[in-house]
């Protein structure tokens, strides 16, 4: 299953990640670094309150756990992002457990016993069951991708080799997600506005045609409630803070 996220993945993560848990601490340092927005919101969310990085019990925690999450994560758990999420949540909610600090501001139904104990077990044993859920969002993006006559297969072979043009691919299509005029006349025609594209994005006709299956996979990806999928995107620009976020907050 791993290869057909590959033209979502970034090339780069895995051989940080494999850097770091190989004692190059400047490359931790630099790799926490990147992730600080992850890290904020993700605590942040948790505790229902925006948390500043500084003089934050509960932020200084969310660093431990994306700590731990760097040492103890695998390839072969799928998206870092999603585990380095749920190392955090884990971890913060046990501490405002423990404390009641701000239980009031927790909702019952965000964070039940059951769940607390599934989520310690799943940490404990290591063992993630996250790629059922994920089977069942692949089924939905493929029979989307029909529509498109776009196939998995298509995904693998032609997608973009380079980290930068996948970070322009994501660009676009955010680009075209949070515009319903190219958005509607994409699945309406089922292909890319190629030359309004161009035109507003300064992009080559040339690179559309070349990452078109992308483009319109990340699209449909975007513009879904397939939140699992939606994670290897993040983990494409995580790690790249002034990368296509930047870009796309200029548009």
């Amino acid at each position: 299953m791993a290869r057909l996220f590959n033209f979502l993945k970034k090339d780069s993560l895995t051989n940080r990640l494999e850097k770091i848990k190989g004692g190059d601490s400047k490359e931790r340092e630099k790799f926490i670094e990147e992730y600080i927005p992850f890290i904020i919101k993700t605590v942040s969310n948790t505790t229902n309150r925006y948390i500043e990085s500084e003089n934050s019990e509960e932020y200084s925690i969310g660093l431990e756990a994306f700590n731990e999450a760097i040492d103890k994560y695998e390839a072969s758990r799928g998206s870092f992002i999603a585990f380095a999420e749920l190392v955090i949540k884990s971890r913060v909610t046990d501490y405002l457990r423990k404390t009641s600090k701000y239980m009031v501001a927790i909702p019952i139904s965000q964070y039940d016993e059951e769940q607390e104990q599934q989520v310690e077990a799943q940490l404990k044993t290591e063992d993630f069951t996250e790629a059922f859920a994920l089977k069942a969002e692949m089924k939905a993006l493929e029979d989307r991708l029909k529509a498109f006559d776009i196939t998995f297969a298509d995904l693998v072979h032609e997608a973009p080799k380079h980290a930068d043009t996948r970070l322009n691919g994501i660009r676009i299509a955010k680009y075209i997600a949070s515009h319903a005029g190219l958005k509607d006349e994409l699945y309406r025609k089922k292909a890319l506005p190629g030359s309004k594209i161009v035109k507003e994005l300064d992009v080559t006709l040339k690179m559309l045609k070349r990452s078109r299956k992308f483009i319109i996979a990340t699209l449909l990806i975007l513009d879904s409630n397939l939140d699992l999928l939606k994670n290897y995107i993040d983990e494409v620009e995580g790690g790249v803070v002034h990368g296509v976020q930047r870009m796309c907050d200029k548009d």
